[in-house]
């Protein structure tokens, strides 16, 4: 018994022992449970392994007729709020609600926005914000929640990554005054907000990606260093919107259109402002005309593609046609080439079949790889004008 006791009192001043900091160096990267069965050796280890269980929160939560509201969340936020410490080392937070039973206009809700906005106010040192609340985006009822952002001055230095959708109708000046206090946000996703936006002109200063609606990105590209853009909505941008996407302060790279139906009119506009991009990815709204006419129509567009000066990458493989599956080789090969005649800096095309054709400079050829296959099959030499389709390799 004396051995055991000593045993006992040496394990103890040994976990008393180390600090904090080399604790949570040990538990990094244990799984939830069993940082669980850390936390019930002692009153330091809980502490540390409830600040780890708490610095990366992935709540995911399906409400139902048995189920109306979101209690894991509240739960969540409730702690959060009763232990600074927890918030102050929470650095990922994402939240998604999926109802069963269409939009939420329960007045109870406000409940659960305000306990989630008071926890993003502590959290000052997120660097991942991610909510997909799936309330409508606008008052469809005279009682529809919102999200009430945080009324907080203090910045977030590490946030990085913003993706706000579902969260309801948006308080423009609330939005307004969080975006400017995220120095260091990189990529930011508004899916579904469309209101005309001012920030300050320091705000978001190191943005590089921005997903939304072509009338925000209008607003907050100008004078930012933002590469990647993905558009989403509307198949008509003014003309003054795309003029102002051309005033980043660094040339656009990638240009992600799939999530709109995009015209030989809109596809136009584009090419004469932004043709800066690197990747094009494009989803046509030529649908039933590709399903008569085939693909070989699309030899039209070269004169358009001609305008993107250095254009590497062009994805046309959101584009829906009732073949979708079945590729034509010969059409496929034929269009590759014409595009690169009329756009030398092009590499790699990939078709509404999914299959992708990559060029290689090296032997003047372009190569094809059907999605799921993972041999390539020589298709062409450039070398000859009148070139035969080659067997597979």
């Amino acid at each position: 018994m004396a051995v055991d006791g000593q045993n006992s009192i040496a394990d103890s001043t040994w976990s008393a022992s180390l600090p904090n900091e080399t604790l949570a160096a040990v538990c990094r990267g244990l799984s939830p449970s069993v940082l669980a069965a850390v936390a019930r050796v002692s009153r330091q280890w809980r502490g540390v392994a409830e600040w780890l269980l708490y610095s990366d929160i992935f709540i995911s939560e399906t409400l139902s007729a048995s189920s109306p509201f979101p209690y894991s969340t509240l739960r969540c936020c409730q702690t959060l709020r009763l232990h600074s410490n927890l918030a102050s080392g929470l650095h990922k937070f994402h939240i998604r609600w999926k109802s069963e039973h269409g939009a939420y206009h329960e007045p109870d809700f406000d409940i659960f926005l305000s306990n989630l906005s008071q926890a993003i106010g502590l959290a000052t040192n997120l660097e991942s914000l991610d909510l997909h609340l799936g309330l409508p985006p606008l008052p469809e009822y005279p009682t529809s929640t919102s999200l009430i952002f945080p009324a907080t001055d203090a910045c977030y230095h590490s946030l990085r990554r913003v993706s706000l959708s579902g969260i309801g109708p948006f308080t423009h000046n609330r939005l307004t005054h969080f975006l400017n206090i995220l120095p260091a946000a990189q990529h930011l996703r508004l899916p579904d907000y469309h209101d005309q936006i001012a920030l300050l002109p320091q705000a978001l200063a190191s943005l590089v990606s921005f997903s939304g609606s072509p009338r925000v990105a209008a607003a907050i590209l100008p004078g930012r260093p933002v590469q990647s853009l993905v558009l989403i909505g509307q198949d008509y941008i003014p003309d003054l919107d795309l003029s102002q996407m051309t005033l980043t302060s660094v040339p656009l790279r990638h240009l992600d259109l799939s999530s709109m139906l995009v015209t030989p009119t809109l596809l136009r506009n584009l090419s004469r402002n932004l043709n800066t991009v690197e990747s094009l990815k494009v989803k046509l709204a030529l649908r039933h005309t590709l399903h008569y006419a085939g693909i070989g129509l699309l030899a039209a567009l070269s004169h358009l593609f001609s305008e993107f000066r250095n254009l590497s990458t062009l994805d046309l493989s959101p584009t829906h046609v009732d073949y979708t599956g079945l590729s034509d080789i010969t059409e496929e090969l034929s269009l590759c080439q014409a595009w690169q005649n009329a756009c030398p800096s092009l590499r790699r095309v990939v078709f509404p079949s999914q299959t992708e054709w990559t060029f290689q400079g090296d032997d003047n050829m372009w190569l094809s790889v059907v999605a799921g296959e993972s041999q390539k099959r020589v298709c062409a030499c450039l070398g000859f004008c009148d070139m035969l389709l080659m067997s597979e390799c």
